[in-house]
């Protein structure tokens, strides 16, 4: 409402298909379609994508296949967490058992991250974490981080837990990339 209202900037927020499982395969066309749909005849890469959680990991594979002018990650996680529920999403990179390094030893991913196409098709990205998350460690928000190269553009924010509240420093996060 903020960025509608107050800002004159058109905002979607809706209900996802496939909410439980947040499956890849699902919310990445959606994504797309929800782009295509609300650029009005304007060029759909001209989209800012804000997501959260799931919705973050979300944001990081769209980036992979289309051009956006924008990405604000919150509470994003590198990996599935050993969690079977989260893998079955379809977003996060697995170990390779069957890659072998020169030592002999498994190595590799498989569905890798692929962050050079990621900074390829979006030139301007924010993240947010908290050290204080209880779903999504710190240093699995610091690989994306890292991946992505971002500096001064991550902001770890103490004591903001999984960002359930609004936090003004979002806002100002988005209305730079407007």
């Amino acid at each position: 409402e903020i960025l509608t209202e107050k800002h004159g900037i058109q905002c979607i927020c809706e209900n996802f298909p496939d909410p439980l499982h947040a499956r890849r395969d699902i919310w990445v066309p959606h994504m797309r379609s929800n782009a295509e749909e609300h650029a009005s005849g304007a060029d759909p890469k001209n989209v800012i994508l804000v997501g959260h959680s799931s919705g973050a990991q979300a944001a990081l594979r769209y980036a992979e296949l289309h051009e956006v002018h924008g990405i604000v990650l919150v509470s994003a996680t590198y990996s599935d967490l050993g969690d079977a529920h989260e893998r079955a999403s379809g977003y996060y990179p697995q170990p390779n058992s069957k890659n072998k390094n020169n030592d002999g030893k498994n190595g590799g991913e498989s569905n890798p991250y692929l962050f050079d196409k990621m900074k390829e098709n979006c030139k301007n990205w924010h993240q947010f974490h908290s050290d204080d998350d209880p779903f999504i460690p710190l240093h699995e928000a610091e690989k994306i981080r890292d991946g992505l190269g971002l500096s001064e553009t991550y902001h770890m924010l103490p004591g903001r837990s999984h960002y359930f509240d609004y936090s003004p420093e979002m806002l100002d996060a988005v209305l730079s990339l407007c």
